[in-house]
């Protein structure tokens, strides 16, 4: 009886360092997305005080590593704005060098945002996101017709 209970204990103890440890691996993971999220972020300042297009590519690849960190289950407008921030690099990129590939990546990017900011309701975000959508649109000489779409989403 003592043995069970002992095993018991010994389980319900196991099982408490387990989740324990999922709590702050889920921490870790979040501030990992945090610091990936920020580096973006002076990756990006770097690139316009510089003029120098390379540190665009370096922020995209750091943003989309924080977006490992941030599912649209656990941390939804996180999500949403990771991608808006993966879109915005990419078109002043495309913008900056002519990379046709970087502005079509950039009009991929702001669909998938509007489509997560239409699950999210936020339609301050679907509007802003429209917008550059556009103006990607135009600098790939694409027709606006097809944004229409996104008027009922």
């Amino acid at each position: 009886m003592v043995e069970g209970a002992i095993m018991s204990k010994t389980v319900k103890s196991k099982r408490r360092q387990t989740a324990d440890l999922q709590i702050k691996l889920r921490k870790t993971d979040r501030e990992l997305g945090q610091l990936n999220w920020e580096l973006a972020q002076e990756l990006v300042t770097l690139a316009d005080q510089a003029n120098n297009p390379e540190p665009l590519i370096e922020a995209v690849e750091a943003l989309r590593s924080a977006k490992r960190y941030y599912s649209f289950e656990d941390a939804p407008r996180e999500h949403a704005l990771i991608q808006q921030s993966i879109a915005d690099t990419l078109l002043i990129l495309g913008r900056r060098t002519g990379d046709r590939e970087a502005l079509m990546t950039a009009r991929d990017a702001y669909r998938g945002a509007i489509t997560l900011a239409s699950l999210l309701s936020d339609e301050a975000l679907r509007d802003a996101l429209r917008i550059n959508y556009r103006e990607t649109q135009t600098l790939l000489g694409e027709t606006l017709k097809s944004a229409a779409i996104f008027r009922v989403a």
